[in-house]
């Protein structure tokens, strides 16, 4: 299998079955197609989401792009603590103090406070912003999902 990401050799739900049917298992495999899922997840959800902005009439699309981004929320979620630790430990004091005042922010739901807030932290460190974090801010999660996503990081 190889390491680097771009030539994993793609591989299909029935050939897992198969595998599994002559106990030919194989944890790269199932982490593979895994990765490979997540990736047309995401794509999806970025069609979704062009959709309802050519459509902003259409309630059924935006009802489909709410339910499958909530649907993305835990993997996002898991991202999102591998980077609070991460972050923790390299941006150390300042990041803890500048948390508080996060947490109290998207208490009160006050998204644009918190995402410069949070941009302002990865400028003082020089660093770029993660992915991750512009996905959370996204107009499919309601005040409720920003927060606990938040609490996450």
């Amino acid at each position: 299998m190889p390491d680097n990401e771009n030539q994993r050799t793609s591989i299909t739900l029935e050939e897992l079955k198969q595998k599994l049917k002559e106990n030919k298992i194989n944890s790269d495999e199932f982490k593979n197609y895994w990765q490979q899922k997540q990736e047309k997840d995401k794509e999806f959800l970025s069609l979704l989401e062009w959709a309802c902005e050519l459509n902003k009439d259409d309630k059924y699309l935006k009802n489909l792009l709410r339910q499958a981004g909530l649907d993305r929320a835990s993997d996002i979620m898991q991202e999102l603590t591998n980077l609070g630790f991460a972050l923790q430990k390299r941006l150390g004091e300042a990041f803890e103090k500048s948390g508080y005042r996060l947490l109290e922010q998207t208490r009160a739901g006050k998204r644009s406070d918190i995402m410069y807030g949070i941009t302002r932290i990865f400028i003082s460190y020089q660093s770029t912003l993660p992915k991750v974090l512009n996905e959370i801010f996204k107009p499919y999660y309601d005040d409720e999902s920003l927060s606990v996503l938040c609490m996450r990081f």
